[in-house]
């Protein structure tokens, strides 16, 4: 009667684990496409902040980024970075807690900080470890933040879509010929980016083989979607011209070259994305 009773327990243990398996992966799955970013970290701090602006609170952490997986082009986080997050339940973690934050962007200034809308502690925090394959799935759900049909209306908006690398990136020093804007708190920082165009996608022939693309350097929150450059980026750029200052073309190596900006979700895109962008243009 008791060797019954125990099969039949073991028998019940073994269906309640292959249930909880998959709500566990579609649980995961689900924090992943709700989350704007998602990274493992760290904590370092409790009850603090990473930089001047955001508020402090018992709920405010600073989490050191071990890994980046999934977030919006325009963010600038990477491996080493402090972030502050803003955590449901500050008794959940400690100095030295590790965990993949699932979060939502919240201050962009001269740091991030973020929302928290879930987390997985890893194995060395005394907790189960993330899923098997959440990397995959979070580096898949990075991949498909833009959907066809808001790419396809980048495409259709852009003067140019071309293929090109990143030669140079400076500051833009603003011309005393150019027209006076209004200072603000969400000023954008302008740079510059010379980018060789390799090939053109839509527009016709761009003038030369080079243009300038003109960005906001800051992470503010109004500019928090415009792509950032670094030199020897190479992708797939939607270009528009600049007309916000009157200054329309600049002088790079002794030529005049034509100013366009790449501002929008979507603007630039990695080279993995080709095949994509041809398809939507090519329909």
């Amino acid at each position: 009667m008791n060797t019954s009773r125990f099969f039949l327990a073991g028998i019940l243990c073994l269906n309640l684990l292959g249930a909880a398996a998959p709500q566990a992966t579609d649980n995961q799955a689900a924090l992943v496409k709700q989350s704007s970013i998602v990274f493992a970290g760290t904590v370092s701090q409790l009850g603090t902040t990473s930089f001047a602006g955001v508020p402090k609170s018992a709920q405010t952490i600073v989490v050191r980024v071990d890994s980046v997986l999934k977030k919006p082009p325009a963010v600038s986080l990477k491996k080493g970075d402090n972030v502050t997050v803003e955590v449901k339940d500050p008794s959940a973690f400690r100095d030295g807690t590790q965990a993949t934050f699932y979060t939502d962007g919240w201050i962009f200034g001269s740091g991030v900080a973020v929302k928290e809308l879930g987390h997985e502690l890893t194995p060395s925090s005394g907790e189960a470890s993330k899923p098997a394959g959440a990397d995959e799935k979070a580096q898949q759900q990075a991949q498909e933040q833009i959907s066809d049909q808001e790419l396809r209306d980048r495409l259709n908006s852009a003067d140019f879509v071309v293929i090109g690398r990143v030669t140079d990136v400076h500051r833009w020093t603003v011309p005393k010929s150019a027209t006076p804007h209004r200072v603000s708190e969400h000023d954008p920082d302008w740079h510059e980016a010379v980018v060789e165009v390799q090939s053109v996608l839509k527009g016709g022939q761009v003038k030369g083989n080079k243009v300038v693309v003109r960005f906001p350097g800051r992470n503010d929150v109004a500019w928090v979607h415009s792509p950032k450059f670094e030199k020897n980026q190479q992708g797939i750029f939607c270009l528009n011209m600049y007309h916000a200052s009157g200054v329309t073309t600049e002088k790079v190596g002794g030529r005049q070259m034509t100013v366009y900006t790449c501002l929008g979700h979507g603007d630039s895109l990695p080279m993995s994305d080709a095949p994509r962008v041809r398809s939507l243009l090519k329909n």
